[in-house]
């Protein structure tokens, strides 16, 4: 081989070389957003955040099934239902997101819950951000739903709301399951609204009868 085709092969070489260092380079520092890279690299929570518009009137919304698509809207990640006792959380932490079609005086999140029934586990802790500010740690019981109000401080009154719940008791319901599948409290209700706006939960509109064309 003559000394120039030597020189190319080094050069392809060296390449090669430097294209797979950079390949296993951005596999060990992804450029992913932050929810992606704790959700799927870094293992730091079990709620991956979905793009929900959150649109809501500043109502309590239930999350039973007759809340269903009221609901919908506003479950960031970490729920599943709802069932005819609730919404289940899952994992570890769970998240909502509220943009109020107006702001509320005097803004208070109002929510129903109940722990779920493990013997060992009568209680769950749940603490309870808004907008990156922790508010609360609350103590759920599994006996009976439990309707709780967390005050917002003026400071963070707004139309938009991300609220986070730590479940810092939650519980694998088998020796097998992942933490994505933890459990801790079922929620029947939640809404941020005025501290003397009524807290009684809102359902889904009634579906529009469908006329049918005469024959």
């Amino acid at each position: 081989m003559s000394k120039s085709l030597r020189i190319g092969a080094y050069v392809l070489i060296a390449l090669f070389g430097a294209f797979e260092l950079g390949v296993l380079w951005l596999a060990l520092h992804p450029n992913v957003p932050p929810d992606y890279r704790a959700y799927y690299i870094d293992w730091t929570t079990t709620c991956m955040n979905q793009p929900v518009s959150g649109e809501t009137d500043p109502v309590v919304v239930s999350f039973l099934p007759e809340g269903r698509k009221r609901a919908k809207l506003i479950k960031a990640c970490g729920w599943e239902g709802p069932t005819g006792d609730g919404t289940h959380a899952l994992g570890t932490s769970g998240r909502l997101r509220l943009a109020l079609t107006q702001m509320s005086p005097d803004p208070v999140l109002a929510l129903t819950m109940i722990a779920i029934d493990k013997s060992d586990v009568p209680k769950q802790r749940v603490q309870v951000t808004v907008n990156g500010e922790v508010l609360d740690t609350l103590e759920v019981a599994s006996v009976a739903s439990q309707d709780f109000i967390v005050r917002i401080p003026a400071a963070l009154a707004s139309d938009h709301y991300e609220v986070m719940f730590d479940y810092l008791d939650a519980q694998p319901m088998a020796p097998t399951d992942p933490q994505t599948r933890w459990r801790s409290i079922k929620l029947l209700a939640a809404g941020i609204v005025g501290a003397s706006d009524p807290k009684t939960p809102a359902v889904d509109p009634p579906e529009e009868a469908v006329t049918q064309p005469e024959p």
